[in-house]
């Protein structure tokens, strides 16, 4: 982030909010501004006289340093320092100072002659650093049966950005514990209210469990002579495509024998959306396919690159919709809400027993791209183009006793 110490008063609040502008990008969850591909210029002239720049050829050596502050009216800073043209940004002379007189990291931004003041006006910037990478924190210890993947790196707070599931070989994504935007303002009449939730920390699939995962796993309850899975309803369709029409209780019992859990509604809804709870994964303007796409169309995992969450999950508008662990209720949220502390609801896990019978959640959409709709299905009569991903909770939850085991769960 760039920080302005110091600014020349004669210099108008719109010129200073445009090089603001040009160097940080918008902000407000907005795509940041992206650095133009224009050659290198270097000055020509001294910057109390600033005209059009020219090419800087690669055998030149750069210009002469010159005692700036003794031309201008209203120097920032010591007037004997010394600066060295290094660029033109448009229409800003942005100058080194020397690392006797600054920090390495600081830079004067000259700003062109405005109508009315006999000079230009120029201010001390900081240019952001490249930060350290985060190391792993030696206290946390990922649970049997995953494996960091350290190529990855790793958060702020020390933990894996991306870990791999031993038992279906699934790629996890860290999503950060913090508060984020839960349902919509304006909207489905069961998505309301908008209400503001803390969650811990939690990996989620970055893609749904696929036909490969899921026949492999029903394989080895075959194997095992345990009690067997039904059959995903697009079995006979091609491996990397989602399993679909998978029962509730045969996603949450693949999803125990991985060591991981089915996700509640609000991480769901947090991986798809950000904390900033836009209304699709990749933000809140229209969506951009490579090829021809259309709500409830399937395809193999990971096929549009676009729908793609702030935390790398994939498929999240599209694809399959999924199961989630709660009960399904349509005035959930205003439950939710009663249940706040300080306008912030924390780590809620949806109603505590059934609402309608036998109805969980599903989240995705089939005939728009928006991640915050939510919709009740029959746990034991799977609709055709249900399927369901995986979390891993990193803080285990107390048992709740009123909270009923599905019928059928390991």
């Amino acid at each position: 982030m760039v920080r302005i110490d110091q600014c020349n008063k004669k210099v108008c609040a719109g010129a200073v909010g445009l090089f603001l502008l040009f160097l940080t990008g918008c902000g407000g969850g907005s795509e940041p501004v992206r650095q133009q591909s224009q050659p290198l210029r270097q000055a020509t002239k001294s910057s109390s006289n600033m005209q059009a720049p020219t090419l800087k050829p690669a055998s030149v050596k750069p210009t002469p340093k010159k005692n700036i502050g003794k031309t201008q009216t209203a120097p920032v800073g010591n007037p004997d320092d010394q600066f060295e043209v290094v660029d033109y940004v448009h229409n800003f002379e942005i100058q080194k100072p020397e690392p006797a007189a600054h920090s390495k990291d600081e830079f004067v931004a000259m700003l062109p002659t405005s109508p009315g003041v006999n000079s230009s006006s120029f201010s001390i910037v900081k240019a952001a650093t490249q930060a350290e990478p985060n190391q792993p924190d030696p206290s946390f210890k990922l649970p049997d049966g995953f494996t960091a993947m350290k190529e990855a790196g790793y958060s702020q707070q020390g933990l894996p950005n991306r870990i791999r599931c031993d038992g279906d070989y699934s790629e996890m994504v860290l999503v950060p514990a913090g508060v984020s935007l839960q349902g919509v303002a304006a909207g489905d009449a069961n998505a309301k209210p908008q209400f503001s939730i803390y969650q811990d920390a939690f990996y989620i699939d970055v893609h749904e469990v696929t036909l490969e995962q899921y026949r492999r796993w029903r394989s080895e309850m075959i194997a095992k002579k345990g009690k067997v899975p039904e059959p995903a309803g697009n079995d006979s369709q091609s491996a990397n495509l989602p399993a679909m029409g998978v029962s509730y209780t045969d996603a949450l019992n693949y999803s125990r024998a991985m060591g991981k859990q089915l996700p509640r509604e609000t991480q769901w809804e947090k991986a798809a959306r950000g904390e900033s709870g836009f209304s699709y994964p990749w933000g809140s303007g229209r969506p951009l396919w490579q090829v021809n796409r259309k709500p409830g169309q399937i395809d193999p995992v990971e096929t549009f690159p676009g729908d793609k969450s702030p935390y790398g999950v994939y498929d999240m508008a599209g694809n399959a919709r999924e199961w989630c662990d709660d009960w399904y209720s349509k005035n959930a949220y205003q439950a939710a809400l009663a249940l706040s502390d300080a306008g912030v609801v924390r780590d809620w896990m949806g109603p505590r027993r059934a609402v309608e019978p036998s109805l969980r959640v599903v989240r995705g959409n089939q005939k728009s791209w928006e991640v915050w709709k939510r919709t009740g299905e029959n746990m034991r009569t799977p609709p055709a183009d249900v399927g369901f991903r995986c979390v891993l909770n990193l803080k285990s939850e107390s048992a709740d006793p009123e909270k009923a085991k599905p019928e059928g769960a390991f």
